[in-house]
C-alpha cells in the first residue's frame, strides 16, 4: 500500500505504488520514497515479489566486494554465497562447501550490519561454534562487532512487515 514505511540500508522510506504500462521497477526518490512501479491491476503478491526481487538485486550488488575485502583480511576463502528469506537467522554457513547464506532482510538494515554478518559467517569457516576462540577472532577482525550485533538485533525478524 502506498504510504507504508519500508526500510533500505537502515533508512526509512515511504512506499509509493505507481501503476504504469511497462515492466515493473523500483526506484529510490528524494531520500524519502521507494517508488514501486507495477502494471495496472497487479496483485498484492505481484507487488511484493517485485519489491523482494529488488531487495535481492541490491544485496547481490553489495556482497561480492564485501566478501572479497574480508577474504583478504581474514585469510579464508568463500566458495559461494546465496541470499534467502530466513525467519530466525541473519546468516548461516555450510562449512564443508564453504558457502555463506545471508538473510534477505539484511537489505533493510544499515550496511555495517550486512558487513558484520558476512564477517561473522566467515569466522565460522575458521571456528565452527561460538566459542571463546570465535569471540577472539571477531574482536581481532571487527572490534566493534558487539555494537553491530546490538544494532542489528534491535528489531526482531519476526516483527518485520512485508505488506504491499
Amino acid at each position: 500500500m502506498s504510504g507504508e514505511s519500508h526500510y533500505y540500508k537502515g533508512n526509512r522510506y515511504l512506499l509509493n505504488v505507481i501503476y504504469h504500462n511497462a515492466a515493473p521497477k523500483v526506484e529510490i526518490r528524494n531520500k524519502t520514497y521507494i517508488d514501486l512501479y507495477v502494471r495496472v491491476g497487479s496483485t498484492k503478491e505481484r507487488r511484493e515479489k517485485v519489491l523482494i526481487e529488488w531487495y535481492r538485486r541490491q544485496l547481490k550488488g553489495q556482497i561480492p566486494a564485501l566478501i572479497d575485502k574480508w577474504q583478504k583480511i581474514i585469510g579464508v576463502e568463500v566458495n559461494d554465497w546465496c541470499i534467502k528469506k530466513m525467519k530466525t537467522k541473519w546468516g548461516t554457513c555450510t562449512i564443508a562447501s564453504r558457502r555463506i547464506w545471508l538473510n534477505l532482510e539484511l537489505a533493510k538494515k544499515p550496511e555495517h550490519c550486512l558487513e558484520y554478518i558476512i564477517v561473522h559467517e566467515m569466522i565460522h569457516l575458521i571456528e565452527r561454534n561460538h566459542t571463546d576462540r570465535f569471540v577472539v577472532y571477531m574482536d581481532k577482525f571487527m572490534p566493534k562487532w558487539h555494537f553491530y550485533n546490538d544494532d542489528l538485533n534491535r528489531s526482531m525478524l519476526s516483527h518485520e512487515i512485508w505488506s504491499y
